[in-house]
């Protein structure tokens, strides 16, 4: 109980400006959450085919993978909350007007509203690590990251009860046509109000970037260390863009479930992430970066791969709950380990590689599940099968697993020799 007690007293001591980013990230992640949990089940009551859904959500990645490296390289040595400002307009007027391309049909102007929103929380995403570094300090840094990447969690816990609370009144009420469009603009209307809390934050000035052009900004970085920390974060998202994105399709086209039901149980999931997230400081204290990376990811796996095999056996009548089950156990353990080799790969970097890796990492995740994605659509396309998918997954996860242990043996080695 006193570890408990301590970790509650840290959290409570992460710095203000940090919690007012905590916040408004909230409410934007808030409206992705919800995209996230119905968005492909209404585009498929609209009529789109798993292949044109895919194809629609390849474009999220796009503007990411174009703009977030030249974005890191600008961040540098900048201000940040004029960025978060930003987002948090950019993304709630794509929401709304994506809904409305969705439903008149408007293919195209679909694309570029995928496109625009990802571009509004790319300005939050790359800048959000890179300002808990600034303004963080060495007692609380692991708590100031563990929620950052909690918010995703919290946000998905609220988001799918909400929407299941909804769908469950206008059931009583007997509204039949208010469904997921009506419940996605609200959202997108709600996250308008992350302006207040990005508004309140007081940022430090940065130190100024000592480099006169482009050029010799790149030659100070040091690409060896970017290009090993970067490696098993890219294995991993090329696996998880295979899946993550789909997850509600497959839910969907294997046992007819519906968008409330879906929310639901990524509720639930998301609560577990949750707790689990904001204990990870403990874990990572406990069993260092190398041990509790591998309990983590290889549960997960495993979980995956139980999750895969019930396509197999989908008309048999306890594949949907073992299916949910594994679903709702794998969610935490994958996640689980994020805060843990983000601080890792940041550690391993060093200071002056911050915000260029916190780009790039970003950049690659997108583009890898933008190249996911088309292969997904490709794949489906010759209907193959959820399940050989996922082992594909499982695969590409068990390769980047390995690979972040590589990476804890040789920051180690750096560690020591310092010492």
């Amino acid at each position: 109980m006193s570890e408990i007690r301590n970790l509650i007293k840290r959290y409570l001591s992460v710095p203000h400006s940090i919690k007012l980013l905590i916040t408004g990230a909230f409410m934007l992640q808030l409206l992705n959450a919800s995209a996230m949990l119905i968005m492909n089940i209404y585009l498929s009551k609209l009529g789109y085919v798993d292949s044109q859904i895919a194809d629609f959500v390849s474009y999220r990645f796009i503007s990411i993978l174009l703009f977030s490296i030249p974005f890191g390289l600008i961040i540098k040595g900048k201000r940040l909350k004029p960025f978060f400002i930003t987002g948090a307009i950019i993304v709630p007027l794509s929401g709304v007007a994506l809904l409305f391309a969705a439903n008149a049909h408007i293919g195209w102007l679909i694309k570029i509203l995928f496109f625009t929103s990802s571009l509004g929380f790319m300005l939050e995403h790359v800048t959000a690590l890179p300002f808990i570094l600034r303004h963080g300090n060495d007692d609380t840094l692991s708590e100031s990251i563990a929620l950052n990447f909690a918010v995703w969690s919290l946000a998905t816990i609220v988001a799918g009860f909400l929407i299941k609370i909804v769908f469950t009144l206008v059931a009583k009420i007997g509204l039949s046509e208010f469904g997921e469009f009506e419940i996605l603009l609200g959202v997108s209307l709600i996250s308008i109000l992350s302006l207040i809390p990005f508004s309140a934050i007081k940022e430090k000035k940065p130190s100024p970037s000592n480099h006169e052009n482009v050029f010799q900004h790149l030659k100070s970085y040091n690409w060896n260390k970017i290009f090993k920390g970067l490696l098993p974060m890219f294995l991993i998202s090329i696996g998880a863009g295979l899946t993550i994105p789909f997850m509600n399709l497959y839910f969907h086209s294997v046992f007819k479930m519906d968008s409330d039901t879906f929310a639901l149980m990524g509720s639930i999931a998301a609560i577990i992430v949750f707790i689990g997230g904001l204990l990870t400081p403990i874990l990572r204290r406990k069993l260092g970066y190398g041990m509790s990376i591998a309990v983590t990811q290889f549960s997960a796996i495993f979980f995956l791969i139980c999750l895969a095999s019930t396509e197999l056996y989908s008309h048999m009548s306890f594949a949907l709950w073992f299916a949910g089950g594994a679903f709702i156990i794998r969610q935490p353990l994958m996640n689980m380990a994020s805060p843990i080799t983000s601080e890792l790969v940041m550690k391993y970097v060093g200071e002056n590689n911050r915000e260029l890796i916190s780009a790039i990492e970003t950049g690659l995740w997108n583009a890898s599940w933008f190249v996911s994605a088309k292969i997904f659509q490709f794949l489906r396309g010759l209907d193959l099968p959820y399940y050989k998918i996922f082992i594909i997954t499982a695969i590409l996860y068990s390769f980047g697993t390995i690979t972040y242990l590589l990476l804890v043996k040789d920051y180690k080695r750096k560690v020591a020799r310092r010492d």
